[in-house]
Formats: structure tokens, sequence, C-alpha cells
């Protein structure tokens, strides 16, 4: 392989480099702005005059859909915009409309040119887009005729027949649901971060308070408590995202003395997105096997003296610990240590309800587990989608719930 460059006033930013370099970089842009003039990607598609549309990506394809006899400039490189094409695109049209995702950077750069456009007076600055969203808003601005195109109104399923919603949910067995559970009937405040584990805001589990961004949770949580809140203040972070975003704002809790637990949930495995390896596997994206980053050990190496891995399948030892953490007055952590279930693919017997012992209380419900059924007069148990975690037979009061 070649050597790397070394060029220092290229590489190296000190202050005298950067005003050394950001002409260069202006003259590049400059240079940038030329070449988009003769790129393919960027293109009129010629059409009727009466409309010009200007769109990008995916929504060029929805608005061919919606404006099938408009002029077109489609653009391929949007930054920087070849503007003497865009000029060109004007003068052939009588109306440009701007058709854009989110904010309106090609409109404004275009009316910086002078350019007579509409857009975000006609289609939202928010969601995304669709053949639909674009057909509605073109109608609602006259634009067009039909709100709905002839083959849309055909495809509409009647009303009889549509299907339920059907919110994400924890899968069966997952880990996760116990953590939640005894987070909530703790009633601390809980900071979360971005995973599988999110989940835990919806109903009934409702044991989540804040999901910004990755890595949030545990930089938040610090920031909560060192603002002198009452409530006792829980991070929750899965493994993946701890490795990713969640080490920095660790050891800031750590070094700034913050009285916060911070739980971490190991599932082993980066479940959300579709079971990708992170540096606690101990194998890489190459399927090769390397050094797995113990996550206790790690928290230890830091500085942390109070760290303690449970298993979130054992609702009392977990509670007991949490209470532990909370009560110690420092900052802890907790590695909530249970492999994703459709990763290991394992499986226990399913537990069964007694109908005769079962009072309806409703108590193993509020975990939130897919197999659980509400009948007539009991809770009934899917043994088919059942993994058999256990964690209804440990909820029960009544005793109804065994294997």
């Amino acid at each position: 392989p070649p050597l790397y460059e070394r060029n220092a006033g290229k590489f190296v930013m000190v202050p005298a480099n950067a005003r050394r370099r950001h002409p260069v970089v202006e003259e590049k842009i400059k240079k940038l702005a030329e070449y988009a003039e003769t790129l393919p990607i960027n293109r009129i598609e010629p059409g009727d005059d009466t409309l010009g549309i200007v769109a990008a990506g995916s929504v060029y394809q929805y608005a061919r859909e919606v404006f099938p006899q408009a002029t077109f400039l489609k653009l391929g490189m949007v930054y920087p915009l070849p503007e003497r094409l865009i000029r060109e695109f004007a003068s052939r049209v009588k109306t440009v409309i701007v058709i854009e995702e989110l904010d309106p950077f090609f409109e404004e750069q275009i009316r910086l040119m002078g350019i007579e456009a509409r857009g975000k007076d006609i289609f939202p600055m928010i969601g995304e887009f669709s053949p639909t969203l674009i057909r509605q808003c073109a109608a609602t601005a006259g634009l067009i005729k039909e709100a709905i195109a002839p083959s849309e109104a055909a495809a509409t399923t009647p009303a009889s027949v549509e299907l339920p919603i059907r919110p994400p949910i924890l899968c069966p067995g997952c880990g996760h649901r116990g953590l939640f559970h005894v987070l909530r009937e703790a009633g601390v405040l809980v900071l979360g971060d971005i995973g599988c584990y999110t989940l835990g805001v919806a109903p009934p589990l409702s044991a989540m308070h804040t999901c910004g961004c990755m890595g949030a949770s545990i930089g938040v949580a610090h920031g909560v408590a060192k603002a002198g809140v009452k409530d006792r203040v829980v991070a929750v972070i899965g493994d993946s995202t701890f490795f990713h975003a969640g080490i920095h704002p660790l050891i800031n809790v750590l070094y700034n003395e913050s009285n916060v637990t911070a739980i971490i949930t190991d599932n082993s495995v980066t479940a959300m997105t579709g079971h990708q390896q992170h540096p606690g596997t101990g194998i890489t994206l190459q399927k090769k096997k390397t050094v797995a980053v113990d996550l206790e050990k790690f928290v230890r190496s830091i500085g942390f003296e109070k760290v303690d891995v449970c298993d979130p399948y054992d609702l009392d030892g977990l509670a007991k610990v949490l209470e532990e953490h909370l009560s110690s007055g420092q900052p802890s952590v907790i590695v909530a240590k249970r492999p994703c279930v459709l990763y290991t693919r394992e499986k226990s017997t399913p537990p069964a309800v007694d109908p005769d012992a079962c009072v309806n209380c409703g108590a193993c419900l509020e975990l939130g587990c897919p197999p659980l059924l509400q009948a007539e007069d009991h809770v009934t148990i899917d043994p088919i989608l059942c993994n058999g975690c256990g964690l209804c037979i440990q909820v029960c009061p009544s005793e109804a719930i065994s294997r």
C-alpha cells in the first residue's frame, strides 16, 4: 500500500494552517459548482412549460408520478448547486415549484439567485413525503385537479376490513421487560437511550421518561441529578450504545461525583438494527474472533466501586440490587445481562394458567408480554408465542401461573 501523504500544512489544522487552507476550500467549492453544471445527474427533463418542478432523490420519483407532464429539474448533486442550469430551467417554464422534504434548502438557494419559486407555501416542513401527500398538497394549491389518483382510489382498503394498529412492543422473553417492570415499581426517574429498550416507554411498562439521541441517557441523568431534582435518577443504555456513545458521559458522572445509577442492558449484541456485533461480543463485523470487552471489568477499571451484574429475569434479585444502588449515595453501575432471545433462539417450557386459581387481577398483563391474553374471566398464555421466561410466574399474586 502507498504511504500516507505527510503534509502538515494541509492536514494539521493549527490556526496558521487553517487560515491558509480556508481560501483553498472556497476555491474548491467554486470548482465543484462548475463541475455540477456538467454532470449528467443534474439535468433538465423537458415537458409542459406551465410548471417546472425542482426535486431530488426519492422525492423526484414521487413528484414524477404526480406531475407526469411537467418540466423537471432533477438534481443529483445538491451542493453546490448548478446556478446556470437552474437559470436555464427557470427561463423555460412559467412557474417554478420546489418539492423537497424538511427545510427549504433548494427553495431558498434558488430565491437567492433572484428566481421566483414556490415550495413550502404548498408542501409541509415536516415528515416524509409520498406520492399521496404531494398529490393532496398540489390539489389544495390548485396545481392539479385530483387529490387522489384513480389507481389509488381503486386500491383503497374498505374501512370494514382495515387492520388494527399494532404498535411496536418488546419481544416475548425480552430481558428488558423484567428491567422496566422493576424500574416502574421502584418509581424512579428513567433517562433512556436508543435501542430496543426504548420501548420501555410504552404502556403498560411506561418506565422511560426521556430519550433524545444515542448516548444521551447518562449525560442527561448526570445533568438532571446535578440540577437537584427530588427523584432518584437512573440512566438506561444498551451495551452497543454504551460502547458507541456512553463511555465519556459515564466517566463524567464518576469524575463529578453525580448520584446516578447507570444501568447497562447487556443483551450481547446490537439487537435493534439486526444483530450486528460490537466490542463486547468478541467478534468483528468480518466474523473474526477478537478481544471481548467485559463490561463489568471495564466499568470497574474506570474507577466505579459500586458495580453489580444482574439477570433481569430475576425480578426480586434485580429490585434488591437496584434499591441498594439507589440508597448508596454514590455513582454506580448495574449491568442487566440477558442475551437477546431472537439472537440465541433459546426457549424454555411455557407456563400455564390455572383458570380456577386466577383471580383476573391483571398483574401479569402489566408486563405487556404478547403471549398473555385476556380471556372471559381469566388470563391465558399462548404457548406458541411464549418464550418461557417466567416473569409472569413471579408477578402473579395468586400463584395461578406455573410450569
